[in-house]
């Protein structure tokens, strides 16, 4: 019999209580996409991709929130033509102390000026209340592209000519215009649309042009986020809807051979079900012959609403503090070098008893939503490791020092235990299924300094760096579960 692949498997169960499910896209395309980081750090440059595969004209929420707590520092609409492709640039502002977006495309922005190619900067508003209230807590972040709307061509308040034209659409004024009071938008945002079809897809760059470095990672990609146009949508440029919380709150999991079905009490939960993760592995790498470095970006994309209310809501556990500027959450971490070696006590070393039990893990905390691990070492007099993206300590940087000999290896954190490592972390109830853990995204960036070469009598660069999408598992307790075949 032929296998049916998840994503089938997933369309075939969408009917959940009538409505569909929203899931994690494994093929990238979605209604919603999430870009785990943006820095702007040290010299460093993010690159924001979005693609239209489909014949459709789109109205997309492009939002930029910032890495402590999820507060907004920029918010438009984006106007996407059928197969467009639209792309800025996140860079430090030249002229104070945050960070800024520019864009050389011309797909239509409302607010115009990014479109039309002015630099905008970024707005500390949304968290003027905390300690950390500067314009240097937007220098890093996460981005979340939603799309609200697909827009009918010809409708009254669409311009046909916002197709492109030798390289430019015509009608980005006509859009602006319309959110203008007295503009057709004004009155009813949604007159002249229909429901999100879906089939975007992204990927962000972070760029170091002075050491010719460069990572790239796929944006996570949300299908079936809304099953209706009801409520609020296709929203006004600047509004703080929609957000995660608008989504259907019928989701689907995919766990192993299971796909979970589940209607959670509100779009936020069925969110956070379907990025659950118990634990999340990747490699580290110090070579100390190429100055190797890791740094492992872990980013909690709904962490913000949960952790705005004392006390927290499960799974998280620590609200957030303005005055300290930070809502820590712990995890445990266990690592292994290249031959299954763990920490453990030199062969043949002598120990008063009890000794410290090798399979204890270290207990860390996270304190931030969008998180930086830098991996550091030893071996010998040699140190290993540094903080390849420059997170700072005080915003959303954390290092994690292995023991001595470590260069090369892989490590696990586990969301599971808090307190300590004693307690186990409250779950997450969706509906009638429970989740352990916490709802995480993120990569590793590995990066390799060879500083320069002589090539044929040319000094050039050899620097390399790449990013490579943490491997996850699930623990979840499901009473609405079907195999795959």
């Amino acid at each position: 019999m032929k296998k049916i692949l998840p994503v089938a498997v997933l369309a075939a169960m969408a009917g959940v209580n009538g409505a569909q499910a929203v899931y994690v896209d494994s093929d990238g395309l979605g209604q919603v996409l999430l870009y785990p980081y943006y820095t702007t750090t040290e010299g460093q440059d993010t690159y924001i991709n979005l693609v239209n595969t489909t014949d459709r004209y789109k109205a997309v929420k492009v939002r930029i929130l910032e890495s402590m707590n999820s507060r907004e520092v920029l918010d438009f609409n984006l106007y996407l033509s059928p197969w467009d492709h639209w792309s800025a640039v996140i860079t430090a502002d030249t002229d104070g102390p945050g960070a800024t977006i520019t864009s050389a495309d011309t797909s239509c922005t409302v607010p115009n000026q990014i479109s039309d190619g002015v630099t905008v900067p970024f707005r500390n508003f949304e968290y003027d209340d905390d300690s950390v209230n500067g314009l240097e807590r937007t220098k890093e972040g996460y981005v979340e592209v939603i799309e609200m709307a697909t827009i009918v061509p010809g409708a009254e308040n669409w311009p046909a000519d916002i197709k492109h034209v030798a390289g430019t659409p015509p009608g980005c004024g006509d859009l602006q215009d319309s959110w203008i009071a007295g503009g057709v938008w004004s009155t009813d945002p949604n007159d002249g649309t229909s429901a999100p079809s879906g089939g975007l897809y992204g990927y962000g760059v972070l760029i170091n042009v002075d050491e010719g470095t460069n990572a790239t990672y796929d944006a996570i990609a949300l299908g079936d986020f809304f099953d209706d146009i009801a409520g609020v949508l296709h929203t006004e440029p600047g509004s703080l809807d929609p957000s995660l919380n608008n989504s259907s709150a019928s989701y689907a999991v995919i766990n192993g051979s299971e796909v979970i079905l589940g209607q959670a009490d509100d779009g936020l939960d069925a969110v956070s079900a379907i990025m659950m993760h118990d634990t999340l592995s990747n490699d580290f790498v110090m070579e100390p012959t190429i100055a190797a470095g890791t740094d492992w970006v872990v980013t909690f994309p709904t962490k913000r609403d949960y952790v705005a209310v004392d006390p927290a809501i499960a799974p998280f556990t620590d609200p957030w503090d303005p005055t300290t500027s930070n809502s820590c959450e712990e995890f445990t971490i266990r690592y292994w070098d290249r031959e299954e070696g763990e920490p453990t006590d030199p062969p043949g070393s002598i120990d008063f008893s009890p000794k410290p039990d090798p399979d204890d893990p270290d207990v860390l905390a996270l304190c931030a939503e969008a998180n930086v691990v830098s991996f550091a070492g030893s071996a010998g007099d040699v140190d290993l490791g540094s903080s390849v993206l420059a997170a700072d300590p005080g915003r959303n940087g954390l290092t994690f020092t292995l023991e001595d000999g470590f260069a090369n290896g892989w490590a696990r954190m586990d969301f599971t235990l808090i307190n300590n490592a004693t307690d186990p972390r409250p779950v997450l109830e969706a509906g009638d299924n429970s989740f352990e853990g916490l709802p995480a995204v993120g990569f590793a960036v590995q990066k390799y300094v060879n500083s320069t070469l002589e090539v044929d009598g040319v000094t050039v660069l050899s620097n390399y760096a790449g990013a490579v999408t943490h491997k996850s598992s699930r623990s979840a307790s499901s009473s609405s579960s079907a195999s795959m075949p």
